[in-house]
């Protein structure tokens, strides 16, 4: 067994965050992201890891088609590196720096977690993407097995995360002698609160911090009668529009209202309206029409069910609510059963008690058949939703959009999908 510290003077040269195939456990945020981006707390699984090496060299292994979003260097190994690397497993959710400095593969529960090589050894194997992690396998390493650290495998894993996460980076990024001029009403520890630069709020505000701290970043706008319990992080450029929100993580420009209770949203997504959230991940460019709300917590009390690939999978949560992909829109008074996935773009109507495909138009409840929403249509809808914060389509998103479209057609084929315009009967 290996022990944990936190980080000290220890140099490595190089460390390589890598995907393996546990990614598809979190489909449809990863279609769009690799597993290392995913949110958690103040920020995303890789920001934590990269925060233990500031010395080291990071290297980023994911799928090729992701590698043009999320990597600036054209990735990985194509020059001989110099020095030793560490390979992390990119569902790590890192809360100390390891103490390894032996070669070999280093096990949690059966999975790889690190594998720790020398320039030697590393010389004589070539890595270009994210399977050839299995190389590493089979060139006789020496085996360890490890203890006291996270590794996610399921959506749910992350959720529960998440404020733990939040109390213990507010612990490290938040200065103990911010200066809070807001005129708010604050439960607890003043000092739990830190509000960055050009905060805006209106009277009756209420923060809540006895059960964990709130983050405010900067340029957020609160409207009145929102309450705001921790531990919560609220990113920059957000508005926060009356809403009661407690123990979430918001990603930066979102538009808030309603309830939302221990979920995750990535930036550039709304839920300005009535309507409850709860235990639930929701990825970027997400819109939520008035009274949507997600149940996460099943009539009987029971735990909640789960679908990953053609397997059901018994999650042991009592709370669960739904997982939302990239681009996901819902209509007026959408009602969203617990345990449930909606695709990347899909757009979902009325009553959802199933999963949701990809690029899909959903209405079932509504008496219309699922159908095929068309490429063209969905990058309409992205390129209006944000121009309206500034952002153009670029060539490389595009690219990403449509190779999501050709990887999820049999996902839509074993829904029964139509190709055949959408309609409301």
């Amino acid at each position: 067994m290996y022990t944990y510290k936190k980080l000290v003077g220890d140099y490595l040269d190089n460390i390589c965050i890598f995907e393996d195939s546990i990614y598809e456990n979190f489909l449809p945020l990863t279609y769009s992201r690799p597993v290392f981006e995913l949110r958690c707390g103040f920020k995303n699984l890789r920001e934590k890891i990269e925060f233990f090496f500031p010395e080291a060299t990071p290297y980023l292994l994911m799928r090729d088609y992701l590698k043009s979003l999320f990597s600036e260097n054209g990735l990985f190994l194509k020059e001989s590196i110099k020095g030793g690397i560490l390979f992390i497993n990119g569902r790590l959710i890192m809360r100390e720096r390891p103490e390894i400095k032996e070669e070999g593969i280093y096990y949690f529960n059966n999975e790889i977690a690190f594998i720790y090589l020398k320039e030697k050894s590393l010389d004589a194997i070539n890595i270009f993407g994210y399977k050839d992690i299995e190389k590493l396998i089979k060139i006789g390493l020496k085996e360890f097995n490890i203890s006291n650290i996270i590794l996610i495998k399921y959506p749910w894993d992350i959720v529960n995360e998440n404020s733990n996460e939040i109390t213990r980076e507010f612990s490290i990024y938040c200065s103990k002698q911010n200066k809070n001029s807001l005129d708010i009403d604050i439960m607890g520890d003043k000092r739990l609160v830190f509000v960055g630069k050009s905060v805006e709020a209106e009277k009756n505000v209420v923060f809540d911090v006895r059960n964990g701290p709130v983050y405010i970043g900067d340029n957020t706008v609160i409207r009145a009668f929102s309450r705001i319990a921790g531990p919560t992080y609220i990113g920059s450029n957000c508005l926060i529009k009356s809403g009661r929100i407690q123990e979430c993580s918001i990603g930066n420009v979102c538009k808030i209202g309603g309830e939302i209770e221990e979920s995750i949203f990535h930036g550039y997504s709304n839920k300005q309206h009535y309507g409850f959230i709860g235990h639930s991940y929701l990825g970027e460019w997400v819109n939520l029409g008035a009274g949507t709300s997600n149940s996460d917590l099943k009539d009987t009390y029971g735990t909640i069910k789960y679908k990953i690939a053609d397997k059901i999978i018994d999650s042991g949560q009592q709370f669960f609510g739904c997982v939302i992909g990239d681009n996901a829109k819902s209509s007026i008074g959408t009602m969203i059963y617990t345990g449930k996935k909606i695709g990347f773009a899909a757009h979902i109507h009325g009553t959802v008690s199933e999963d949701v495909p990809s690029f899909c138009m959903w209405a079932k409840s509504l008496g219309s058949e699922p159908s095929e929403l068309f490429f063209d249509s969905a990058i309409t809808t992205y390129s209006r939703a944000a121009g309206r914060r500034g952002i153009i389509l670029t060539k490389e998103y595009e690219e990403m959009m449509k190779k999501i479209f050709e990887l999820t057609k049999d996902e839509r084929n074993s829904c029964g999908v139509s190709p055949n315009k959408f309609s409301l009967r």
